[in-house]
């Protein structure tokens, strides 16, 4: 098997490896390399959802809750 892009090739015990190195994005690139526009609407879309959430627990707390002592 040959390996076209080799970066670093090293010899260990008259055995020649081939190194190569991989990198990975994390998710803060993708997300620094987004548009203005499209981070405002993340961010839009994010706080619209805890909103709602937040609503919803809100609704079903108050629809549990009892008003008579057990």
């Amino acid at each position: 098997m040959e390996i076209e892009d080799c970066s670093v090739t090293t010899v260990i015990q008259g055995v020649n490896y081939c190194i190569v190195v991989l990198h990975q994005q994390s998710w803060m690139d993708e997300l620094n390399n987004l548009p203005k526009t499209q981070v405002i609407a993340l961010l839009s879309a994010t706080i619209l959802i805890w909103w709602l959430a937040s609503g919803m627990r809100t609704i079903l707390h108050t629809l549990g809750s009892s008003t008579n002592e057990d």
